[in-house]
């Protein structure tokens, strides 16, 4: 609660825990301002209530300028809190109390601190500057009076005298109901009291200024008439909880004064009761005495007046003696058992002077030393330093006396920040090494290297998009119709996957571009490789099988289906990534190696755990891998499906592109994140315009140079129970189409058993005719609906006489349309082989009729295609209705 500002460290927040007197809250304002003001550190001052909206606070920058004393004296369940949350905001229930230090500790608190530390709650204590005395007082006008009470000489066994000279004061209320003459009317001062008192709080105090002066009155305590053993005069006492053993030093040095005050165990009297018992003495010159303390702002307040206050002397302190002192807590100054509380004659000397004490609880130095350099805080280090002396603290503690305009409110503000304004030359000796840190507020994402790759991104995007045009308008050329279409086109939507990865990496860093960048990078590659290694699988696939007279069954469904298959697993990945670990936006903070109090901020994207990112590395140099191999598989088939040597250069680009993106993740640890993020969409970019210019670009050039031929048909109709298509892409057979009945086309790979006599021996002995049956497609790519049998150059194999059982396991059947679109030139030998086709006719028409039931006469076939190819002076498929 209060004026405040945002950390632009995000360091944790440091809460200070205040006893409930002055000096302690004005040492936590100190350290508040250093902390807040210069070093950045947010701080609060915890005064036994936690975070509570309802009650006010004595933060340094509260806005209603509030000063509440706390609860207790020495609150160390909040530092135990303090210590088992670490971050005392983090808890649900900010209500509780909760701190990591205590900047002023007395050493009554000696054996409890040694207790909080054996536990492990504490630090060992340190001294704070500071030097108390805590001892019995008596103002100057009772020492005039009465000299001989400043030693204890002039106290012991003086039990009458203490009776009658220390009377016991009366509150408000008291006063008007048992000693008022008037009865504290209003309309008759009695010198006392000016009316009754209306408040509750009014009722309890003990003195009011301008409104009740207080009084001081004899009880039947004082009475040593009735009670001669048991009367005693009347001293102020502390809380026991703070360090008073007055009680054991009244008993056992036999000085007959008791307190009397309204709070158990020991009858004492809270700081501000205290306080008003004081200033009704003083008002009344009532003879006083009084466990007290320096420094103090009280005791400055009445320096050099007939009220100032003065050290009563007690037995000298000694070691022996300050160990046998009743210690703190229920089971000594605070036991309900009056025995226990007044201990042995062996400690009842008086207070020594000594070093005053702070704490901070164990885990702030570990919490603190945990975090890397950058980022670490430097609140440990400055409370563990900072030193305030009596001297230092009597300045303030003055200036807050004699300001006089807001006692209990701005006027303590302003003594501190006046102090702190004047001595902050001095203080900053405190402020750790490499500290106040600067932090470099530069946006490098804004730098003309990260517009210059997101430039180059949105280029090689343009480029995917231009490309993607071009080959759907140029799809039924022939050099696109073998390349497949619809897997160019799943190639380019992967690399315009890639190119908006690429602008993504020259972008801030959010969540949300975080993790669209893998998406994007990862099934952008897949889709840019898996779709041309399923193709070229599927053409090796093939011609192994036809290698081995071997049936084989390829559909474009299938296709298609393994494509979809393997992007859905990088898909399954990426969901699952996304939610157990997704990439977010992360900051990297580095100390100059020249200024150590300057910091460079990375700004980057990263999951908890970098496995994520290196298993999609790995998945894209496994495709690559698998493109490398693949292309070596595919060197020796027919020259026009043959893109190996286009596949292999595809694939070693894209390997050494992510070889160089794998290097960047590698150093990922070291230099700036938006370089890495500039070269990364560099990188992508670059790889993305390299693919297009080895895959696409000379395929258009072989268009603009040369009007595309269509595919030529040898087509038999007449057959019955038959129907095929075929459309053999450079990927492989988008297979057959197969209509109702199962009807198949069944490639031929050998004429019949006897091929060897239709051999002739001035002819080639590579060059004869495969027969295989294909269904046309018309100029619109609408199926024919008539079969027809196709004929085409091919290499017989040189084995023979084979039983015509054996002939349907020498058949290659594919459930789809197998086009063949191998040219090769006629040379003037067709005719002969056109005679030589006809010898065999008789021969091989009865094992082709059992081959393909059916059928007419293939004899007549074979002489009308031999005659028309005969004619034709390009080699390859002609078509023939």
């Amino acid at each position: 609660k209060g004026l405040c500002r945002l950390s632009k460290f995000n360091y944790t927040e440091l809460r200070i825990n205040v006893g409930n007197w002055e000096t302690t809250a004005f040492y936590a304002w100190v350290a508040q301002i250093l902390l807040s003001e210069l070093l950045d550190v947010p701080v609060s001052l915890e005064i036994g209530h936690g975070i509570d909206s309802s009650k006010p606070t004595l933060n340094f920058y509260d806005e209603e300028n509030s000063f509440p004393y706390a609860i207790t004296a020495y609150d160390y369940a909040s530092l135990r809190e303090g210590n088992r949350l670490s971050d005392c905001l983090s808890t649900n229930d900010t209500s509780v109390p909760c701190s990591h230090a205590i900047m002023e500790v007395w050493n009554g608190q000696t054996s409890l601190l040694a207790s909080e530390n054996t536990a492990g709650h504490i630090e060992p204590a340190e001294g704070n500057g500071m030097v108390g005395k805590l001892g019995w007082y008596v103002p100057s006008f009772v020492i005039e009076r009465h000299p001989e009470v400043s030693s204890f000489w002039g106290l012991q066994n003086q039990r009458e005298k203490m009776a009658s000279m220390f009377k016991r004061p009366y509150t408000w209320e008291k006063y008007c109901q048992l000693l008022s003459p008037t009865n504290c009317s209003s309309s008759f001062y009695d010198g006392v009291a000016r009316r009754w008192p209306e408040t509750d709080a009014e009722r309890g105090v003990y003195y009011k200024s301008q409104l009740y002066t207080g009084h001081f009155a004899d009880t039947a305590k004082n009475n040593c008439t009735a009670n001669p053993t048991t009367c005693s005069g009347h001293i102020v006492d502390a809380p026991c909880s703070w360090s008073t053993n007055l009680e054991q030093q009244a008993f056992w040095n036999d000085i007959y004064l008791e307190s009397d005050g309204p709070n158990e165990p020991n009858d004492s009297y809270s700081y501000g009761q205290m306080i008003q018992i004081l200033r009704a003495a003083n008002e009344t010159k009532s003879n006083i005495i009084m466990w007290w303390w320096k420094p103090d702002g009280l005791v400055l307040e009445f320096a050099g007046t007939d009220a100032e206050l003065h050290p009563v002397t007690l037995p000298p302190a000694s070691e022996i003696c300050v160990a046998k002192r009743v210690g703190p807590g229920v089971n000594g100054r605070c036991s309900s058992d009056i025995s226990v509380r007044r201990g042995t004659k062996a400690g009842s000397c008086d207070n020594d002077h000594h070093a005053l004490k702070k704490v901070v609880c164990s885990r702030l130095y570990s919490d603190t030393y945990d975090v890397s350099p950058p980022r670490r805080s430097p609140a440990y280090d400055f409370i563990k330093s900072i030193q305030v002396t009596d001297l230092e603290m009597e300045d303030m503690l003055k200036h807050w006396a004699l300001r006089g305009v807001d006692k209990y409110g701005y006027d303590g503000r302003d003594a501190v920040c006046t102090w702190v304004r004047d001595n902050l030359d001095d203080l900053q000796r405190f402020i750790p090494r490499g500290y106040p840190r600067t932090l470099d507020g530069r946006n490098r994402y804004k730098e003309s290297y990260m517009y210059a790759a997101m430039a180059m991104g949105i280029v090689a995007l343009i480029v995917v998009f231009s490309t993607t045009f071009v080959t759907y308008h140029q799809r039924d050329t022939r050099i696109l119709r073998l390349a497949n279409v619809q897997f160019l086109i799943l190639m380019l939507i992967g690399f315009s996957f890639v190119s908006l990865g690429a602008i993504l990496f020259a972008t801030q860093p959010s969540l949300v571009s975080c993790t669209m960048r893998q998406w994007l990078v990862t099934i952008g590659y897949t889709l840019g490789l898996v779709p041309l290694v399923v193709k070229v699988g599927a053409i090796n696939k093939l011609v192994r099988s036809a290698r081995k007279m071997k049936r084989v069954v390829l559909s474009r469904k299938y296709l298609f289906q393994v494509v979809l298959s393997i992007v859905t697993i990088a898909i399954i990945y990426l969901i699952a990534w996304s939610i157990v670990d997704a990439p977010t936006r992360t900051e990297e903070w580095n100390l100059s190696e020249k200024d150590l109090d300057f910091i460079t901020v990375n700004v980057d994207c990263s999951s908890r755990y970098q496995f994520w990112v290196y298993i999609t590395l790995a998945w894209e140099f496994m495709l690559c891998l698998s493109a490398c191999v693949l292309s070596v598989q595919a060197r020796k088939v027919a020259q026009e499906f043959n893109e190996s040597h286009l596949l292999f250069a595809l694939a070693f680009s894209h390997f050494a592109f992510l070889s160089m993106r794998a290097v960047t993740q590698i150093l990922s640890s070291t230099g700036s994140a938006s370089v890495r993020a500039a070269v990364a969409s560099f990188l992508l970019s670059s790889d993305v315009l390299t693919a297009i210019s080895i895959y696409f670009i000379p395929k258009f050039i072989i268009i603009a140079k040369k009007k595309p031929t269509a595919l030529k048909k040898v087509t038999i109709s007449g057959m019955s129970g038959v129907s095929g298509a075929s459309d053999f892409s450079q990927g492989g057979s988008e297979a057959f189409q197969s209509e109702a009945g199962g009807r198949r086309a069944v490639i031929l790979s050998e004429a019949n058993a006897r091929a060897k006599e239709i051999q002739p021996a001035a002819a080639p002995s590579n060059i004869k005719r495969q027969v295989r049956w294909v269904t046309g497609w018309s100029k619109n790519g609408q199926s024919e609906p008539s079969p027809r049998l196709s004929l085409s150059k091919t290499t017989f194999p040189q084995h023979h006489q084979k039983k015509e059982e054996d002939s349907d396991e020498s058949s290659i059947s594919i459930n789809n349309d197998i086009e063949s679109s191998e040219e090769s030139s006629h040379d003037t030998q067709q005719s002969q082989h056109q005679l030589k086709l006809e010898r065999v006719q008789d021969d091989s028409q009865s094992q082709v009729d059992r081959i393909i039931p059916g059928t007419e006469s293939l004899t007549q076939k074979i002489k009308s295609v031999a005659k028309h190819d005969a004619s034709t002076q390009k080699g390859g498929i002609v078509a023939l209705r």
